[in-house]
């Protein structure tokens, strides 16, 4: 029976009729199946959107806790612009509950630099002096003029430069390097830039209160300045009690903001909301006493940040109830090269070269 159901399919399939009927069947079944394979593919793209809902939602649920605002680390700068971003939502106030902690740790901290030690003078002046990673030629012509008078650290005056941390890791090396050679280096984890100069400023002031507490009398000058020595040390002794409670140096009595935003020194209203500052000392080089130093660092906490350094001291200053002191021997320009800078009658100069340095440091004749 299978024989004959064979021969008979062999014999419809060969006839013209056969062909035909088995071409039509096969594009019906073509039809049929793709047919089926459309209505499938609608029905996916129908899930489609349903999908992505629910990708998002469950996206939502693995990453809520990285959608809470972000915490920075302890060491994270506040730099400037940072800082500005949350002053734009409202004027800064004057005042704040412990809204500025300086607590950046010390990279490099050469804290026997005021050490007492046998062999070693009573500290009288310690002077922490402003710099950045590229200017170890001006750091180098300082320490050959008119530091030498430091004694590498022995004497009556001490002294240290400050800097914050560097992205260039050959510069950080260079740095590290200079430190061990001369022990005269103090860095902080906060980045050094210029609009983090009051950042540097409040490490000034934290360390003479904290590692140098002894001194009598303390300056913050920058790695670009002349300060004579022996006048400043006569400068000090003259105003004695005047300094312990206050700031002396170049001093403006007033002085209103720099509203226009192409200068350097420009502060917003929601900045500085005040049509006038305190009374202010150019942060090139001032003078005080310890304890009015100490006074500064305490309160510091509590003064809102702002970029201006100098001003930044003011307001210090100002909260604390002090208040500055013009010398006229201070001087925040660059002053003729000549024998008054081996006078009474000059502190500081700025804005000298290493090679101006050098060339003052070897004056001759001024008798």
């Amino acid at each position: 029976m299978a024989a004959d159901v064979c021969r008979a399919l062999r014999k419809f399939l060969c006839s013209p009729c056969g062909l035909l009927n088995l071409v039509y069947i096969t594009a019906t079944a073509s039809m049929i199946l793709l047919l089926h394979l459309l209505h499938l593919d609608s029905r996916l793209k129908a899930l489609v959107p349903v999908m992505e809902k629910n990708h998002r939602a469950m996206k939502y649920i693995l990453t809520f806790d990285t959608l809470k605002p972000p915490v920075a680390p302890p060491s994270s700068p506040p730099t400037f612009h940072t800082l500005s971003a949350q002053l734009r939502k409202s004027k800064r106030p004057d005042v704040c509950n412990s809204c500025f902690l300086h607590k950046y740790a010390y990279i490099l901290d050469n804290d026997e630099i005021c050490n007492v030690e046998k062999g070693k003078e009573d500290v009288t002046l310690l002077i922490l002096i402003s710099t950045t990673h590229k200017n170890a030629d001006r750091r180098k012509a300082l320490r050959e003029t008119w530091l030498t008078s430091a004694i590498s650290n022995t004497g009556d005056v001490r002294y240290a430069f400050l800097l914050g941390t560097t992205s260039d890791s050959a510069d950080q090396i260079a740095l590290e390097t200079e430190s061990a050679t001369y022990r005269d280096i103090i860095q902080e984890d906060f980045i050094d830039s210029y609009n983090n100069l009051t950042l540097k400023t409040v490490m000034a002031f934290k360390w003479a209160s904290t590692k140098c507490k002894h001194a009598k009398f303390f300056m913050k000058t920058d790695d670009d300045m002349f300060v004579n020595l022996n006048a400043l040390k006569y400068t000090v002794k003259k105003n004695n009690l005047v300094l312990q409670n206050s700031i002396g140096g170049y001093c403006n009595l007033t002085r209103e903001p720099i509203r226009s935003n192409r200068s350097k020194w420009s502060v917003t209203y929601e900045e500085y909301p005040h049509d006038l500052y305190p009374p202010y000392c150019s942060g090139t080089g001032y003078v005080t006493s310890l304890s009015v130093a100490e006074k500064v660092y305490q309160i510091s906490k509590n003064i809102p940040f702002i970029y201006l350094e100098d001003v930044y001291v003011s307001l210090c200053m100002s909260r604390l109830g002090l208040n500055v002191t013009h010398i006229t021997s201070f001087h925040a320009d660059l002053q003729k090269i000549g024998c008054v800078y081996k006078s009474e009658n000059l502190v500081t100069s700025h804005r000298l070269t290493p090679k101006m340095l050098r060339s003052v440091w070897n004056l001759k004749d001024c008798a």
